[in-house]
């Protein structure tokens, strides 16, 4: 029983980190459109006119370049951190099928 709550607890840990890791992608980019929308009124304000105009704009800032950076910063951590778990159900349920051979082996021959 022991063993199960380690490969709980390993799990329940890397939980944390991808409920942080998914905040942190949605927060930059809800950052990045905030970002775009502030770049596009600063554009109109230096006389842009369309908005196929003020998105080359927004699009040729390094700060919105860097905002983008930063997002897929993220999502490369969070996927890391999917397939840690995928490794970690994959580990539990190797061991738990070893846990059922067992036991049918000792039972059927009682060793």
């Amino acid at each position: 029983m022991i063993e199960v709550e380690n490969w709980m607890h390993k799990i329940r840990e890397l939980a944390v980190l991808i409920e942080k890791t998914e905040y942190d992608v949605l927060k930059s980019e809800a950052e990045v459109k905030k970002l775009q929308a502030i770049l596009k009124v600063k554009a109109l304000g230096e006389g842009i006119k369309t908005s196929s105009a003020q998105d080359t704009y927004a699009e040729s800032k390094e700060e919105l370049f860097e905002a983008r950076l930063k997002i897929a910063r993220f999502k490369s951590g969070l996927s890391a951190l999917k397939v840690q778990l995928k490794a970690l159900e994959i580990g539990f349920e190797q061991w738990r099928t070893e846990q059922v051979s067992a036991r049918k082996e000792q039972a059927r021959y009682g060793a």
